[in-house]
């Protein structure tokens, strides 16, 4: 007879529930590798706008355009601001997530853990079982033998 895990369901639910939560991990990873590529792109735009206001200075630029751009740069610095604060919301989830896949991967391993043991005990007391078998066919028929 095979040997039949009494806890397979609640074993398949937990890996079920740690892949669940895997899957939140990898998306808020994606946001947060998202959110880093939009900040580090709005910061490229914000200094090659002052590359050109500064080049416009130079050029001896009017003042209006300078004024305008001052504005554009102060409007990036806001965007940029909420960026980083989406992205420290961001980074706050995904060491929550994080800790939250931990714990679904210490419950899963409990009870392969628990799986593995009983196994083990099964497998232990079937070669027993059969060692047993065995020894009382080898005295039955040195009984026999005897009786001849």
């Amino acid at each position: 007879m095979a040997f039949r895990y009494p806890f397979e369901s609640i074993l398949r639910l937990r890996q079920s529930l740690e892949r669940r939560e895997e899957q939140r991990l990898f998306a808020i990873a994606a946001t947060v590798a998202r959110l880093r590529l939009d900040l580090e792109e709005w910061e490229h735009s914000r200094s090659e706008q002052w590359r050109i206001a500064s080049r416009e200075m130079m050029e001896g630029s009017v003042g209006i355009v300078l004024q305008f751009a001052s504005l554009c740069d102060a409007s990036a610095a806001e965007m940029q601001n909420k960026l980083r604060v989406k992205l420290v919301e961001a980074e706050r989830q995904r060491l929550s997530q994080l800790l939250v896949c931990h714990h679904a991967r210490q419950k899963r391993e409990i009870f392969e853990r628990l799986r593995d043991r009983q196994e083990e005990n099964y497998d232990r007391e079937a070669d027993r079982r059969e060692q047993q078998q065995a020894d009382d066919n080898f005295l039955m028929r040195s009984a026999g033998k005897l009786a001849d």
